[in-house]
């Protein structure tokens, strides 16, 4: 029996500690028969010791999020194979794909389902994931306030419709508030998964460098 449906092949992945501490990112480069295969077409993929316990949080814009945990049986610089996979229940968005950055952008309230183009707010994202983002900003803003932001993605600005979930104190002069994404298109979704995982792609890479 394979231990995950054929349809989430080549979907994108982390596989990280139990403790949730990432390891490397990849794709699903084959389904097996009690086992799954990580693959990675632009770095090099740590070797791990054999029977190491990971966690692999898998993506399919589709499908949603999966999250398998497994032993390490087969590990090269070019492929990973994991067996004994266990699938746990799926999570919120929110317990993946995140990332820490700061990005100067600017937000404009919707009032009416209409964006404020005229009156520009100034925030910095300082956290990224799939499903929103936080941010910091000396701006006030309210509970279930609407806004939309633009993200810089492949040199591209992309705009995304969010709504203020929680208020957190950041600093003595900035707010802090956890957003969600609204309604936004599956391409989106995809340059932004992307982004997410290049990015982590470079704090591995630099992480390695800084330690050897």
């Amino acid at each position: 029996m394979l231990p995950i449906s054929e349809q989430y092949l080549y979907s994108m992945c982390e596989i990280k500690t139990l403790s949730n501490k990432l390891i490397t990112t990849g794709f699903l480069g084959d389904i097996l028969h009690g086992a799954v295969q990580i693959s990675n077409n632009t770095d090099t993929l740590p070797i791990l010791h054999c029977n190491t316990p990971v966690k692999i949080n898998i993506y399919n814009n589709t499908l949603g999020f999966k999250v398998l945990i497994g032993k390490v049986f087969l590990s090269t610089s070019d492929m990973m194979q994991i067996t004994n996979i266990q699938s746990l229940a799926d999570f919120e968005r929110r317990n993946y794909f995140r990332l820490k950055v700061e990005i100067s952008t600017q937000a404009y309230l919707i009032e009416e389902n209409v964006p404020d183009r005229e009156h520009a707010l100034d925030v910095i994202v300082t956290d990224l994931s799939l499903s929103g983002i936080f941010i910091a900003t000396p701006e006030h803003f309210e509970a279930g306030q609407k806004f939309v932001t633009t993200l810089p993605l492949y040199d591209m600005s992309v705009p995304f419709r969010c709504q203020v979930q929680r208020e957190q104190l950041v600093d003595y002069s900035h707010n802090g508030y956890g957003c969600a994404f609204l309604d936004s298109s599956n391409r989106q979704f995809d340059l932004l998964c992307n982004y997410i995982f290049d990015k982590q792609r470079e704090q591995i890479k630099m992480a390695k460098e800084t330690n050897s």
